[in-house]
């Protein structure tokens, strides 16, 4: 043995000596931070609603943010083992417990963000006019409080869902992944879009920029314990495929439609909504009104908006017969500003404005401008006209996916400069193809018929 091979080997073992004394003092800190988190989110959901609970959770949320800051080891160390105690023990523990009771005619929802949900709000207002189920609504509020009060919030509904004829998710929901539930009980996955274009779920591991890795996915399984997926279309049950890794051959997956769109065929909801928008901008009265609505750049985590279409040539080429409304992606915290001197006279901002949901102003627009987001998929049950501005096209499917060819199912003209944009609306009238948005919504939303509502409601009792 040389004197090389020696020493190298005494100082690989110098160093891993080191690194073992790195990870255990990370993970005594980490779990420190742990304990103290737990106790603080406990002392969270003992107390009543008000500003002193306020303050607590969001201290709780700004200690998370500065151990990040401060150590990103030792908070990556930290949330490994909060997601790991509660998922895999107590959520369990909790569960096990709850469902040792007999079933109730009770119906669960449950939010990660806030309820409701569009489709679990069309649901629970229609079983609460019915009366026949109890109900019970929980949001988690995930990233608006601590990851420690997530978890602890998750503890409610995991109790309600234990003696729960039917819980409705309309999101991907990790907190299930280890439970085993009881055959009683149907978990009724809504999905909060009528399509996709873009790839979500474990479509996405092959992904440069987006989603979790493929360990991840398959120790915090997602989309465990669906017995039933409402989807919009027998065409669309291949996505839903590939994004949950469940076989269409489980029978999981039910054409009824989403239950988000029955409001579309309300004229009433339509007329309400189009009312209130005009007494809070009367400047919208007698106009046209686009919506533009397109969805998030980047993580779900860092999320960010894309770049606003020119507005100046817009309103100089649109504004006499137009009004822009602009809704950017609830994920986005930072928006691109609107110009002041077309603020209010031309274009609205409705995250500002927040007047009206995503689906009121999907309601009430009569054209609609997006880009990669579910919505042209909702629009499109209503057969009106849409402009796709992805001006970021090729960059977005190297980092994110599709699952069709964009320039292929896109029901409207796919476009990279505002003056395109701009352009095909000035001469709708000519160049609207009603019966290509037609067949669109045949193909991708044809169970969308203003009865969605009814038809999920009748899964519970399948």
């Amino acid at each position: 043995m040389t004197k090389k091979s020696v020493t190298g080997g005494f100082i690989k073992r110098i160093r891993q000596r080191i690194n073992r004394y790195k990870n255990k003092k990370i993970s005594a800190e980490a779990e420190r931070f742990l304990a103290m988190a737990e106790e603080t989110a406990r002392r969270i959901s003992e107390m009543p609603e008000g500003e002193e609970r306020s303050n607590l959770s969001a201290e709780l949320k700004i200690k998370e943010k500065k151990l990040k800051d401060k150590d990103k080891s030792v908070s990556k160390a930290y949330h490994k083992m909060l997601k790991s105690k509660y998922i895999k023990e107590l959520i369990p523990a909790v569960y096990a417990e709850a469902s040792a009771a007999p079933v109730e005619d009770k119906v669960v929802f449950v939010e990660n963000g806030r309820f409701p949900s569009p489709s679990n709000e069309r649901i629970y207002e229609m079983l609460k006019q019915q009366g026949r189920y109890k109900t019970a609504a929980f949001s988690l509020h995930i990233r608006e409080v601590s990851d420690a009060e997530y978890y602890r919030n998750a503890l409610s509904y995991i109790r309600e869902t234990g003696t729960a004829k039917a819980v409705f998710l309309s999101t991907a929901n990790p907190l299930m992944s280890h439970l085993e539930i009881r055959p009683e009980t149907r978990v009724i996955q809504l999905w909060h879009g009528v399509g996709m274009f873009k790839k979500v779920g474990f479509s996405t591991m092959s992904s440069k920029s987006f989603g979790y890795s493929a360990k991840t996915r398959e120790t915090y399984n997602e989309y465990r314990n669906y017995t039933d997926v409402t989807v919009a279309a027998e065409e669309q049950i291949w996505t839903f495929e590939d994004a949950f890794h469940i076989s269409r051959d489980t029978g999981i997956y039910k054409p009824v439609g989403i239950a988000r769109t029955d409001v579309f065929f309300d004229e009433a909801y339509c007329e309400s909504r189009l009312k209130k928008l005009h007494e809070a901008f009367p400047s919208c009265i007698g106009k046209k009104l686009i919506l533009y609505a397109p969805t998030f750049r980047g993580s779900v985590g860092k999320a960010r908006a894309p770049e606003m279409p020119d507005i100046h040539l817009m309103a100089e080429k649109l504004s006499g017969e137009y009004m822009l409304l602009i809704r950017q992606h609830g994920l986005c915290k930072q928006r691109p500003a609107i110009p002041e001197d077309l603020k209010n006279s031309f274009a609205l901002d409705m995250n500002e404005n927040d007047i009206l949901t995503t689906d009121d102003l999907l309601a009430i627009s009569d054209i609609l401008i997006t880009d990669y987001s579910s919505l042209g998929f909702e629009f499109a049950v209503m057969e009106k006209p849409m402009v796709f501005y992805a001006y970021d096209l090729e960059e977005y499917i190297d980092g994110r996916g599709m699952y069709y060819d964009y320039n292929e199912i896109t029901p409207g003209p796919v476009c990279k400069t505002t003056e395109e944009v701009a352009d095909y609306i000035a001469d709708i009238g000519n160049r609207f193809d009603i019966e290509k948005v037609r067949a669109f919504r045949k193909k991708y939303a044809g169970a969308c018929d203003g009865h969605a509502t009814e038809r999920t409601i009748a899964l519970i009792e399948q």
